[in-house]
């Protein structure tokens, strides 16, 4: 990347980490809706079953402890709304502004407006993995090797190339929406709801896990789940899987926000 262009990313960055101080409640909603997450899948599980180990989830998935099950879902499933949220909202903010004809205007690459939002979302998103996980084991007992962990994060930078596609491809959509709010709201709850994060997929009707295994999410968090329990060496059917459909999305996502910028420019940037 030019010298100009790290520049722009930085400026870019430095502009959304001062949005962000400036919401200084943001860090404690999202930190907690970390612990929330966790604990209504402990009062879940303790309800459903009467104790936190399931033989069920164990023949389904591997796991039979439902925290480790929800924890490693949501690490997957913070870290791909990163994605998706970074480059969505950028467009999104810029269009309630008012600034997006400027932005767009800008000399530097499209990428690098959009890097530069993911990043301190992405940085965000680090520092919760690293304040969650050893929370979580001294509060709720995790039964997860944090080295465990640490070693299968790969598989998440894996998955990032097609959330990151995703993300993409939804910024596109977002530029012809007139009002993206709706849209948004559905796609993230789509997202949430087709993770695998509170659920094993196996028990969704066929069709939702044929959708949900045709999204990136879903095959993230089945891979990591996987690698943590068994290694990589008895993972390697669903890291191909995750490879192929990242490479598809990353491609696929790119064109179709190139085409739809375009489309956009013919009738001219949407602004508030």
């Amino acid at each position: 990347m030019e010298v100009t262009e790290l520049r722009a990313l930085w400026g870019v960055a430095v502009k959304s980490w001062r949005v962000f101080l400036s919401y200084k409640v943001w860090f404690i909603s999202d930190i907690g809706m970390g612990f929330l997450f966790v604990g209504q899948a402990l009062l879940i599980g303790l309800g459903l079953t009467g104790k936190r180990n399931s033989e069920a989830l164990q023949r389904l998935t591997g796991y039979s402890d439902y925290v480790a099950f929800a924890v490693l879902g949501l690490l997957v499933l913070g870290f791909g709304l990163t994605f998706l949220s970074g480059f969505v909202w950028s467009v999104v903010d810029e269009l309630y502004a008012g600034t997006l004809e400027y932005s767009f205007a800008a000399p530097m690459k499209r990428i690098t407006f959009f890097l530069g939002n993911v990043l301190v979302r992405l940085f965000l998103s680090l520092l919760y993995m690293a304040i969650y996980l050893p929370v979580f084991k001294l509060l709720f007992g995790l039964g997860i090797d944090l080295l465990v962990v640490l070693k299968a994060l790969p598989v998440l930078l894996l998955g990032s190339l097609g959330m990151v596609g995703l993300g993409m491809a939804a910024a596109g959509i977002v530029l012809y929406l007139k009002d993206p709010g709706p849209f948004i709201s559905i796609l993230e709850m789509l997202v949430f709801a087709l993770s695998g994060a509170m659920y094993p997929l196996s028990v969704l009707p066929r069709a939702l896990q044929t959708l949900a295994k045709a999204l990136p999410y879903a095959p993230t968090t089945e891979a990591l789940r996987k690698v943590v329990v068994y290694g990589y060496g008895s993972s390697t059917g669903e890291l191909w899987y995750l490879a192929v459909i990242s490479l598809l999305y990353s491609v696929l996502g790119y064109l179709i926000y190139k085409w739809s910028e375009k489309q956009a420019r013919i009738v001219g940037l949407k602004s508030y």
